[in-house]
């Protein structure tokens, strides 16, 4: 996951990013559920509202769009929902367009048409969604576009979409206990802000996770605009260019227009920040733990810290009962005299 948020951070810019997040009426959900190539849509209606929505405000301006679908809630429930992240400006004739934001109601009112339109025409044939499209599409409460965060800098946008499409349904930390039986987890409710937990037998546990494995092959994330992949290279360096044009001629802006990339952390450091401990640290002097040797038990020593001393001390006692077999044939053994200096 660290590398491949490396290789976003390369393609994001370095400008400030917005994060908007689709709901779905949950009286959706279910055919979402049962029919998993209906997620799809999701990703085709999201980004058409969003780029119409942005067109009618800003006409021929290009915005960079990244769109994840996920389908869990912080309980695991089946809650298909979008996130998406754009670029807070775009580029229009060779020139970078700042956006001050993104109108909610308005694009609320276009995601539930579009999302609604779509799932009718994927499934033309399907009356009882058809039935249930029609009460939600009226209540309209269950389409809203919540516009959650901002980052400042593409980098943080790359590390939030590596967060984003990396965590699984319920983070490890959430695991309280495990009886060989019932599973224990906690999770923060949404409406009242309390923490709740949760304990269930084993086979349910897993049962609230399997719906959240994606179908083989199935995409969960499309690049968008600037961000496209047959043309994102040619557009980066068209957006690089106009944003140092501004940068240019306003001193005072803060925008760096090429992107830095971070140390992907190793394995002792992902522990370290995960669970809060050392995993090389011995518990009781402190002091830290060294690979030695790995020993197989076909093939003998696969690998040695010191290989070469080993190796030389192994041959230089090899060489020397070789030289006490040859004495002792020839009567010579009390005359014979060792040296086992390896230097």
């Amino acid at each position: 996951m660290d590398r491949w948020v490396n290789a976003i951070a390369q393609d994001l810019l370095e400008v400030p990013h917005l994060h908007l997040t689709l709901t779905t009426d949950d009286v959706l959900r279910p055919f979402f559920h049962e029919q998993r190539s209906l997620l799809k849509v999701l990703l085709t209606a999201a980004t058409q509202a969003v780029r119409e929505g942005l067109g009618d405000l800003y006409p021929g301006v290009r915005v960079g769009l990244i769109v994840v679908i996920h389908t869990f809630g912080r309980d695991l429930g089946f809650k298909p929902h979008v996130h998406l992240v754009l670029t807070q400006g775009g580029l229009k004739d060779d020139a970078w367009v700042e956006i001050e934001g993104v109108p909610g109601g308005r694009l609320a009112a276009k995601w539930r048409y579009l999302l609604c339109k779509q799932l009718r025409q994927a499934r033309p044939h399907d009356p009882a969604l058809h039935r249930a499209i029609e009460p939600g599409y009226r209540d309209h409460r269950g389409f809203q576009v919540y516009p959650d965060s901002f980052y400042p800098k593409g980098l943080e946008a790359a590390k939030y979409i590596g967060r984003y499409l990396g965590h699984p349904p319920l983070a490890t930390s959430h695991l309280t206990a495990y009886n060989g039986q019932q599973v224990t987890y906690w999770y923060i409710d949404t409406a009242t802000d309390e923490k709740q937990n949760v304990t269930c037998s084993a086979l349910d546990f897993i049962s609230r996770l399997v719906p959240h494995i994606p179908p083989k092959g199935m995409q969960l994330v499309r690049y968008v605009g600037l961000y496209a992949r047959n043309i994102k290279r040619q557009c980066a360096e068209l957006a690089q260019a106009a944003l140092e044009t501004l940068r240019t001629q306003m001193p005072l802006f803060a925008l760096e227009p090429f992107v830095k990339l971070f140390q992907s952390p190793t394995w002792r450091e992902r522990i370290k920040a995960s669970f809060g401990y050392d995993p090389l640290a011995c518990p009781r002097c402190g002091r830290i733990l060294e690979l030695a040797e790995i020993w197989e038990p076909q093939h003998g020593h696969v690998w040695m810290k010191r290989w070469l001393e080993t190796h030389r001390l192994r041959k230089a006692a090899r060489d020397a009962l070789m030289e006490l077999r040859e004495a002792v044939r020839a009567g010579r053994y009390q005359q014979l005299a060792f040296n086992f200096d390896t230097s």
